[in-house]
């Protein structure tokens, strides 16, 4: 009995369930749904390009002469005339004043002269001894020779009447001798005509020996004045033949260099009358008026030079960067629009002890004489450039774990290259190596990126 129940019960549902189904309009079957679009970030992308770029620094100063000069007499005097005005431009080398020539221009004369007789008196010992002055030493040296030759050499009648007349001397005092032999024993008679004759005759006979001993022999006494006066006439002699020797000539040359040397100085002293202008500019100020009397000490003009130049104060970080010879630029407001090139033209050795900064001086191109010391200029340091290198913007290159990274677009999504950058300035930078020439890099919107991003390019985001 339970089982017929649970039967017809079941086919009682099946008869409904069929009623309900084909009472009912047929149901398309049921599609699964798809997961919604991944949506990418919105950037900005650019392409990397070829170009140049520079790295330039920029600073500003005043602009001053490159020289300004006072200038002074190198003589004392009187001004006889000023020959320039403040403000005047000058030439190097233009007079500007003169002083009395008066006394410079003597002085000239006179070493002029000195030079000329110098120069005689070489002259004339170049011609050497006139031939009467040679013959006349030749001759007074002949009569000395002459003469002592006489003294030296006696002939045998010299000798035999020396000898015959000592020898009478001789004979006299041997009777006279005899004679007074004769009265000696009687005393007191040295008064005795005897004893006088005695005595004459001694005398006779010293003087006949000593007569005898010159002529004979002569002494050193008599021979040395006749030996002297020999020596004399030789040396005049020589000297009349050859006067001067070498050194006489070198000093008679070095006299002539003196005398040049003295010419020369006084030609300057006469030159330096003349005030000149030190070099191309204009004249800044007048010291003084015609009879004004100046030394060396006094200021005459001040001088400022046409050429001007700029110092600037380079930090010590940069100073590696800035050379002498690089190029600049300079702009000062009285020209707008105008730049004017210029060049490093030195650069300090030494940092101010103050601000530790370096001073370098610019010194640009004025061919039209624009430039005016005192007026305010930018300056433009040319330092470093680079052409034909590949360049992306600034804004590009981000830091990645301290290294500089951009992110590269392809087929929608991005990838995270590392580059290594050079120069830079205020919208561009250098990109050494990571990159080529065309690649689409972000520029707007990378900070939320990561490495394999799906992106989506909005221009001018």
């Amino acid at each position: 009995m339970m089982k017929q129940s649970a039967l017809l019960f079941f086919c009682l549902c099946l008869s409904l369930t069929l009623a309900t189904t084909a009472c009912s309009p047929v149901a398309e079957p049921a599609v699964a749904a798809e997961p919604p679009a991944e949506v990418g970030t919105a950037v900005e992308v650019t392409p990397v390009k070829t170009g140049s770029i520079a790295l330039v620094f920029d600073y500003a100063g005043a602009l001053q002469a490159q020289s300004d000069v006072t200038l002074a007499p190198r003589v004392s005097g009187q001004i006889e005339a000023v020959l320039v005005e403040a403000g005047q431009p000058v030439k190097a080398g233009q007079p500007v004043a003169i002083l009395d020539r008066d006394v410079p221009a003597a002085q000239l004369k006179q070493a002029e002269a000195a030079l000329s007789l110098a120069r005689l008196k070489l002259d004339k010992m170049n011609e050497g001894a006139r031939p009467e002055e040679v013959e006349a030493a030749q001759s007074a040296y002949q009569i000395s020779q002459g003469a002592l030759q006489d003294v030296q050499n006696i002939d045998d009648n010299e000798r035999t009447t020396a000898a015959a007349a000592l020898a009478n001397a001789q004979a006299a005092l041997k009777l006279a001798q005899f004679e007074y032999d004769k009265i000696a024993w009687a005393g007191q008679v040295g008064e005795t005509p005897q004893a006088l004759a005695l005595e004459r005759a001694t005398n006779a006979y010293e003087q006949a020996l000593s007569a005898y001993q010159l002529q004979t022999n002569p002494s050193e006494a008599q021979l040395a004045p006749l030996q002297a006066q020999l020596t004399k006439a030789k040396l005049d002699l020589a000297l009349a033949k050859q006067p001067f020797r070498p050194v006489d000539f070198a000093m008679a040359r070095a006299g002539i260099q003196q005398a040049e040397a003295a010419v020369e100085l006084a030609q300057l002293q006469l030159d330096y009358t003349t005030l000149r202008a030190p070099f191309d500019g204009i004249v800044g100020e007048v010291y003084i008026h015609q009879g004004s009397m100046v030394d060396t000490k006094s200021a005459v003009a001040l001088f400022i030079s046409n050429q001007v130049e700029v110092a600037i104060n380079v930090e010590e970080s940069r100073l590696g960067q800035v050379a002498k010879g690089q190029h600049a630029s300079l702009r000062v407001s009285a020209y707008p629009g105008v730049e004017f090139p210029g060049l490093v033209t030195s650069v300090a050795p030494l940092a101010d002890q103050k601000t530790h900064t370096f001073v370098v001086k610019v010194t640009p191109a004025d061919p039209k004489n624009l430039l005016r010391s005192g007026m305010y200029a930018d300056v433009s340091l040319l330092v470093d450039e680079k052409p034909q290198t590949m360049l992306v913007p600034r804004s590009a290159v981000i830091t990645v774990d301290s290294q500089p990274v951009v992110y590269r677009v392809n087929a929608g999504q991005v990838e995270q290259v590392k580059v290594t950058t050079g120069l830079s300035n205020d919208t561009e930078i250098e990109i050494i190596s990571g990159l080529k020439a065309g690649d689409s890099i972000v520029v707007t919107g990378q900070s939320s990126l990561q490495d394999g991003a799906k992106v989506k390019i909005v221009p001018g985001l």
